[in-house]
């Protein structure tokens, strides 16, 4: 199987080179249990992709409790 050449960074949405995306694993907790991981893939050669993929508010999946 052939990987992509390129990929879809999940901060700014730009198509890169592989070489140019990294991926930060966020593990998902809920009600204080680790129940997976999240991967998000970031430009690893932008410092607001890099800072946003570590962002602890950033969540693709599950809005924060409070939050609608």
């Amino acid at each position: 199987m052939k990987l992509p050449d390129t990929w879809k960074c999940h901060i700014c949405g730009e198509e890169r080179p592989d070489e140019r995306i990294s991926v930060f694993t966020k593990p998902w907790v809920i009600n204080g249990q680790t129940v997976g991981s999240q991967n998000i893939r970031y430009c690893n050669d932008r410092p607001a992709c890099i800072e946003g993929a570590k962002d602890s508010s950033l969540d693709f999946s599950f809005p924060k409790a409070g939050e609608e």
